[in-house]
């Protein structure tokens, strides 16, 4: 399950040999890729349309809650098998932990999860985001004004941008990988030079600005909790403050992958979740000392630093 404005895409953009659905397939694994609600690949819905508000009012609380428990049933209706493993990515963490803490019997579904790049406590990042938190409130209330609910969409706009500016590995090197790496950390020897033109053709992938909010939430508050809707919040809660997501009622076997410059995954507040968790198998950090956010789904070298690691775990926890 991929993160915030990505799309199932990024499990195999970065090629046959560095792209992790491709991998497992090789194993003999049977792949299954999520994508969440609202990106480019997941906006139809029988009561509403993505022209709609309506549409929009979603972020990960309800990924988690509600789609991530349904796409794991399809799947094991389809394959007739009792549990699966889990593989997420930055906000496919977040879906995981709200899921298995707000409906526990889904942890007996999940013979093991594996977080690359856990996102649950934010107050210690160190990613240039932290600095719009204090404002992604009042830019929602400006966005509602205008009638605008969805952030980076697979739009007509982004198109024009991603030929003009992405449409060949040179360009997408200094128009868009530059821009990850200041988001998610600089790690330039881990650059996938020869597949950044499709990289960056498929990225990114649209997300509700709700999404982008909650986030900003997390880093402000210190708390990994459920939405804030302030005065509405004893309406929507029955309390003041937004209830924390009880991850200690998370059983499933977690093992949490770590990069030393991830700027968006901070070890303190992976510490915070590692303390809660009561069924934690291993906190792995990645060997590359420069290893960062998108690194995860997108180095060259995840075949050396990565996949060793997830394949021996899968062996031992997968029936």
């Amino acid at each position: 399950m991929h993160g915030l404005f990505c799309s199932a895409d990024d499990f195999v953009t970065s090629g046959v040999n560095a792209g992790l659905a491709y991998q497992l397939a090789q194993k003999g694994y049977d792949v299954w890729m999520g994508n969440a609600r609202g990106n480019k690949h997941s906006r139809s819905n029988i009561y509403t349309s993505p022209s709609e508000k309506q549409f929009w009012d979603f972020s990960f609380h309800e990924i988690g809650f509600i789609d991530l428990p349904t796409m794991i049933d399809f799947v094991l209706e389809k394959t007739q098998r009792k549990t699966l493993t889990y593989i997420g990515h930055s906000q496919g963490t977040t879906a995981f932990y709200v899921m298995c803490s707000l409906r526990p019997e889904y942890n007996e579904k999940v013979n093991l999860m594996m977080s690359l790049s856990a996102v649950a406590w934010l107050s210690h990042i160190r990613s240039p985001l932290r600095y719009t938190a204090p404002i992604l409130e009042a830019l929602q209330a400006l966005l509602n004004v205008l009638g605008i609910y969805e952030l980076l969409p697979d739009s007509h706009q982004i198109k024009l941008y991603q030929k003009a500016f992405c449409n060949n590995n040179l360009g997408a090197f200094i128009f868009c990988q530059q821009l990850a790496f200041i988001i998610g950390g600089y790690n330039i020897e881990q650059t996938n030079f020869e597949h950044l033109s499709v990289i960056y053709n498929h990225f990114p992938a649209g997300s509700s600005v709700k999404q982008f909010v909650h986030y900003g939430q997390l880093v402000k508050s210190g708390y990994f909790q459920q939405y804030d809707y302030k005065l509405l919040n004893l309406q929507k809660y029955g309390t003041h403050t937004p209830p924390s997501y009880p991850v200690e009622k998370i059983t499933a076997p977690i093992a949490i992958f770590y990069g030393k410059e991830d700027l968006l995954s901070e070890l303190a507040d992976v510490k915070m979740l590692t303390s809660k968790l009561p069924n934690l198998i291993e906190l792995y950090t990645v060997e590359d000392p420069n290893f960062s956010h998108f690194d995860f789904i997108y180095a060259r070298d995840k075949g050396i630093l990565l996949f060793p690691k997830i394949m021996s775990l899968m062996g031992n926890y997968t029936k």
